[in-house]
């Protein structure tokens, strides 16, 4: 029973520190509006905002293994959410393009260290069961940016509609996820290992660029609809509140199906197929919003469905194709360093494509592009196959 409640806190901890690793992404894009014309910002410049953590999740990955050998994989991860939790509440003091920017960048070092290393702690803790850990990872991701974009308007009003002191708010939650995470920290039983700093990534295996390819293309799709969805559907008639519903409508589709959907792969073991079914749901769906073939909520439902399988799909990978927690931080470092990297420049195109293309859905017809792509590198994947480093 004892074994059960200490396993039980170890879920809840890592959920409540996943909670913190979208919210402070995710609760731009409902008062993007708001930001680019208080601070006078094109839609290339205000899209930074996303693709600047998201690309520092890719760059500052690639020293997670190194950092996590040098302090402790449980240490390295409760000074990531420190360093998300000041970052965050510090965008109360916003007042300039700038100091938004330096938040955001903040923010990216934060997520991009404690994300392979999460990933690296339930292969460590949960070896026959990644399927369902990564799912409860994705969900509390997904719970977080579903909160945090849902509730963004209604708390900017209620805060004298300063959208500094809204963006800021999420930061409580980062104390939540510390104060859970600390006897993590102290029942760690790491042991400064000079070996362990040697571990290489693994540059040379085609596999890992395999998977690079397919999660920073499901990366830059994802950030794309949380950073352009809500503007966008604002631009097609919706209102501020509709619009932070919609994101909401598809943060919690996406939430849903980023458990249901590994937890299945977990039983009908086809990595390939799940995720080629997964990319044929959002291309579905963003088919529908660009040819009016249904209404733009239950086109978001289904784009939500894909991209909900999309992320844990792609982030297990790694975790079934190693044997070991090292080396499953090791491939997830690079896998997630390349890969964000990629991610982080396609919402940063998308600004661009809004500010010099006249059409309102240019957004989705490049990311229509882009799960043709994704569809074209799944087909060429051989897939299910362990391998080795």
């Amino acid at each position: 029973m004892k074994m059960k409640k200490q396993i039980l806190f170890i879920i809840v901890a890592l959920f409540l520190v996943s909670l913190n690793l979208r919210m402070s992404i995710a609760s731009i894009s409902p008062v993007l509006e708001n930001i680019r014309n208080d601070l006078e910002l094109s839609n290339g410049m205000v899209s930074l905002l996303t693709s600047i953590p998201v690309i520092c999740m890719g760059f500052f990955a690639f020293f997670a293994t190194r950092v996590s050998a040098r302090f402790g994989l449980e240490k390295t991860i409760a000074t990531c959410l420190l360093l998300i939790g000041i970052a965050t509440a510090f965008r109360a003091f916003t007042n300039s393009a700038i100091t938004l920017l330096i938040t955001a960048f903040l923010i990216g070092i934060g997520i991009a260290i404690s994300g392979p290393l999460v990933s690296g702690y339930i292969k460590q803790k949960f070896p026959n069961r990644i399927g369902m850990m990564v799912g409860v990872y994705s969900v509390g991701m997904g719970i977080g940016a579903s909160l945090s974009a849902g509730l963004m308007i209604p708390l900017q009003k209620q805060l004298n509609d300063s959208w500094q002191l809204a963006l800021a708010s999420w930061s409580i939650f980062a104390v939540i996820g510390l104060l859970f995470w600390y006897p993590m920290v102290k029942k760690s039983e790491f042991v400064k290992n000079s070996t362990k700093a040697t571990i290489q990534l693994p540059f040379k295996n085609k596999n890992v660029w395999s998977f690079t390819l397919i999660f920073g293309l499901q990366a830059g799709m994802f950030y794309c609809i949380s950073t352009w969805l809500a503007p966008i559907a604002q631009s097609m008639g919706f209102s501020g509140e509709q619009s932070g519903t919609l994101i909401t409508l598809f943060t919690i589709i996406q939430m849903i199906f980023s458990f249901l959907i590994p937890s299945l792969a977990d039983v009908y073991k086809n990595e390939k197929a799940w995720l080629m079914g997964s990319t044929l749901f959002v291309l579905i769906g963003l088919l529908c919003i660009v040819f009016h073939i249904v209404n733009p909520w239950l086109a978001t439902i289904l784009i939500g469905i894909g991209l909900g399988g999309l992320f844990p799909l792609a982030l297990a990978l790694p975790l079934n194709a190693v044997s070991s927690s090292s080396e499953a931080s090791s491939w997830t470092s690079m896998m997630q360093g390349f890969g964000y990297m990629l991610g982080g420049v396609i919402p940063f195109i998308a600004g661009l494509t809004r500010d010099y293309i006249a059409y309102e859905k240019q957004v989705f017809v490049l990311m229509i592009i882009l799960c043709m792509v994704l569809f074209i590198a799944l087909l060429r994947w051989r897939g299910d196959k362990r391998v080795n480093q």
